[in-house]
């Protein structure tokens, strides 16, 4: 009774007085618009959250002993004894989009840049398989990193397929005993994730390179691949490389043609002060015309190895604007030390393990193709870069061309080319 007593009484005197009726409209009006603004601020919100959760993964217990079965269950020792492989270690599959399966991206990596693969996943929307190296007796703290980083970006993968290589001394100093251990659960947060270097000295296994680019093309998958580009971590794909090389392999050609012939890709450097000013990098070939006219760009390996890339002919590539498609330019007679990147198909001659990290790695596999019957193309339009120029003091003496190991080598791999390929009338 005294609630109705009241509002009769506020009734009255709002009817008597229509200056404060219009101000008591006025103050509603406010109230509702607030409201409405709350309630859009809130969905909003609740968008952006939503959003970022399919982005970084939430918090989570890791339990790794799932992992350590997997490596024991699956591993085998190279043909040297003195690395171990576990094919397949992580997998992680997704739909692709139509004809996305033609083409995969080989990669290889040690755990220190394995955050690069993210470079890779953002523009190639094919599959990726990883060969991944570590060595040393804090080896189960990599793979623990490497588990928990794949983990954390795993809703960036399309369809990713990781190989853990190790050095024997790793295996038996590190791992072999990890599936006994307690310390195996870890609660992780995704945002906190970085990676802590354990230099080791004592394990002196040297880098792979070729093992892990034969186990990363043995791992493709799904079986529908049928051209693989292999590259070492840090070089990149522009950004339109992978569909335009769709576009290329789809068009109405020889599949003759396609499967004997490696399509090469021009490299470039990109100077350093170029990425530490954050400028954009090139999008396309127009504007990677533009940093290399203006010295911020470089072919690749320009001050390491010119002759390293010389066949690829970069000045008439760069000169070459007159179609818009993605065409061959002209088909390099192959000499080494030409060591291009290029597409071809998988069933190209493998990389021969006994090159690790030697100057002669990708020349003696490009050299074997050619031996093989393989014809190299250069195509237009297209182009890989890699941030920062390469210079001889960052190397080690055996990634230089004019090692003496390397040099020996090669003078043995091809004696055993000339028997392997008796029929064949090219030579490197």
């Amino acid at each position: 009774m005294r609630l109705r007593r009241y509002l009769l009484r506020y009734r009255l005197i709002i009817h008597r007085r229509p200056k404060l009726q219009k101000l008591f409209r006025i103050f509603l009006i406010l109230i509702v618009g607030f409201l409405i603004i709350n309630i859009v601020n809130g969905v909003l919100f609740s968008t952006i959250l939503f959003f970022q959760e399919d982005i970084h993964e939430p918090d989570y217990d890791l339990d790794t002993r799932p992992y350590y079965r997997t490596i024991e269950m699956t591993k085998r020792f190279d043909s040297s004894g003195n690395y171990l492989l576990v094919q397949n270690f992580v997998q992680y599959q997704s739909n692709l989009t139509k004809n996305a399966d033609l083409l995969a991206l080989n990669l290889h990596t040690n755990i220190e840049n394995l955050h690069l693969l993210l470079n890779h996943t953002k523009v190639w929307d094919g599959p990726i398989s990883l060969s991944l190296y570590v060595k040393g007796t804090r080896a189960s703290d990599d793979i623990d990193y490497a588990s928990i980083w794949l983990r954390c970006n795993r809703r960036l993968f399309k369809v990713l397929n990781v190989h853990l290589v190790m050095s024997a001394k790793a295996y038996e100093h590190s791992i072999s005993n990890q599936r006994n251990s307690h310390s195996v659960k870890y609660a992780v947060s995704c945002h906190y994730v970085t990676y802590i270097n354990h230099t080791d000295e004592t394990d002196s296994t040297p880098y792979p390179s070729n093992l892990l680019r034969n186990i990363a093309r043995l791992g493709t998958t799904p079986s529908t691949v049928q051209y693989i580009l292999a590259l070492d971590i840090d070089i990149f794909s522009a950004p339109d490389l992978f569909h335009h090389l769709v576009s290329f392999y789809t068009q109405s050609k020889s599949s003759e043609e396609f499967n004997r012939t490696l399509y090469v890709i021009p490299s470039f450097e990109i100077h350093t002060d170029t990425v530490k000013r954050s400028a954009p990098l090139p999008q396309n070939k127009r504007e990677l015309t533009l940093l290399w006219n203006d010295n911020q760009l470089q072919p690749f390996q320009a001050d390491v190895c010119p002759t390293c890339q010389f066949l690829t002919n970069y000045q008439a590539w760069k000169q070459e604007t007159s179609n818009d498609k993605i065409v061959p330019l002209f088909r390099p007679h192959y000499s080494q030390p030409w060591q291009p990147y290029y597409i071809g198909p998988k069933d190209a001659p493998i990389y021969d393990p006994r090159f690790k990290a030697h100057a002669h790695a990708r020349i003696s596999q490009c050299c074997e193709s050619y031996v093989a019957g393989y014809d190299y193309s250069v195509l237009n339009n297209i182009y890989l870069y890699r941030l920062g120029f390469l210079d001889k003091s960052q190397l080690p003496n055996t990634e230089l061309i004019d090692d003496d190991t390397s040099v020996l080598l090669f003078d043995q791999f091809r004696e055993d080319l000339s028997k392997r390929y008796l029929n064949s009338t090219r030579k490197c």
